[in-house]
């Protein structure tokens, strides 16, 4: 009996199968044409050993890859975004006791490194990834040489907790995309059978 496409209920119940039915062993129907239909629907869409799907091709799960053009832009914006976003944030200090903690710096931080994995996932290419960090640390260093110090850098005595906040923001935009960049091409690392 052939199932519908959730392999819920047999068909015939108003659903139809994915899958062409088996009249019964060597047929030629069952788990060997529902494995060559599978295949049919994946195609050559399966990722390549960089971990990247071609683009406008189908995956497993039916969702195509963005063309090249799109996850670049998105990977721009996305890098612009999380720059911004994370500069002003990152200033944000906790007082526990006479410590200044730079809490703003480090969720400034986790959300860079979040922007940056899921835009790489998003286009399932972990070069974009990349892009996006690259793209974030050029934002942050302009930045950072502003004249009106919207970034702290260096230290400073008469504001140490600011200045280890801005210290932590700028290098560790590196650290987090390099993080996110491993982060990514474990997740899209082929699957092994």
């Amino acid at each position: 009996m052939a199932n519908d496409d959730a392999g819920t209920f047999p068909a015939g119940k108003g659903r139809r199968s994915a899958f062409p039915a088996s009249d019964g062993p060597g047929n030629g129907g069952g788990a060997s044409a529902g494995a060559a239909v599978a295949q049919e629907m994946v195609g050559d869409a399966a990722p390549d050993g960089a971990g990247k799907v071609p683009s406008g091709h189908r995956t497993a799960r039916g969702a195509s890859a963005p063309g090249r053009t799109a996850a670049v832009l998105a990977a721009v914006a996305g890098g612009i975004a999380a720059a911004i976003l994370g500069t002003l944030l990152h200033g944000q200090l906790l007082h526990v006791g006479v410590t200044d903690v730079p809490a703003g710096a480090l969720a400034a931080l986790v959300l860079a490194g979040s922007v940056f994995l899921l835009c790489g996932l998003w286009a399932r290419n972990v070069t974009i990834t990349a892009v996006a960090g690259a793209v974030a640390y050029g934002v942050v260093a302009l930045l950072s040489t502003s004249s009106k110090t919207l970034i702290l850098t260096g230290s400073s005595e008469a504001a140490p907790g600011t200045a280890l906040a801005g210290n932590i923001w700028l290098f560790g935009v590196l650290v987090v995309t390099l993080g996110a960049v491993v982060v990514g091409s474990i997740l899209l690392r082929p699957r092994r059978p």
